[in-house]
C-alpha cells in the first residue's frame, strides 16, 4: 500500500498529509494564532471554526438534509446525520428482522423483545419496556 507523503513538524512529533495542514498545526499549537469574532467575544483556533461560529450564532445558518426533514446547526452535524440515517449504517438483531442505525437502539430492542425486561409501576398495572418510560408514566399519572 502506498504511504501518503508526510510533512513533519519541526517542533513536535506531529506529521501532516498536506502542507497546509502542517501550517495550520504550527499556527494553532506553536504560535498561538487565534481568530477573534468581530461580532462578539468568541475566539477560534482555526478560520473554519470561526466561520462555523459566525454562521450559527450571527447568521442563523442551518443545514437542511436533502433526504428528510432533519436540520442541523453545523455542517458536521448534517454529515453525521446522513452517514447514520441515509448511508446504510445499521445494526441488525440476530434473533429477528429488526435493524437500526444506533447500537443503543439494538440493545434496547433485545432487552425488551427477546429478554423480556420490563419495568412495572408500583402504583398501578402499567408496565414499561424502558426505565425512562416508567419514570415519565409515574410523573404524569401519579405525581400531585
Amino acid at each position: 500500500m502506498h504511504d501518503a507523503v508526510r510533512y513533519p513538524c519541526d517542533q513536535c512529533d506531529y506529521k501532516a498529509k498536506e502542507l497546509r495542514r502542517l501550517k495550520a498545526h504550527k499556527d494553532k499549537e506553536h504560535l498561538g494564532v487565534r481568530y477573534p469574532c468581530d461580532q462578539c467575544d468568541h475566539v477560534s483556533s482555526e478560520v473554519r471554526y470561526l466561520k462555523a461560529h459566525k454562521e450559527k450564532e450571527h447568521e442563523g445558518k442551518k443545514y437542511q438534509c436533502n433526504q428528510c426533514d432533519y436540520v442541523a446547526n453545523y455542517y458536521t452535524g448534517l454529515h453525521q446525520h446522513k452517514r447514520t440515517y441515509h448511508k446504510g449504517v445499521s445494526y441488525s438483531c440476530d434473533q429477528c428482522d429488526f435493524s437500526t442505525s444506533h447500537s443503543s437502539n439494538l440493545k434496547q430492542h433485545k432487552r425488551s423483545k427477546h429478554e423480556g425486561v420490563r419495568y412495572p409501576c408500583d402504583q398501578c398495572d402499567f408496565t414499561a419496556t424502558q426505565f425512562g418510560n416508567l419514570k415519565r408514566h409515574e410523573k404524569i399519572k401519579h405525581s400531585q
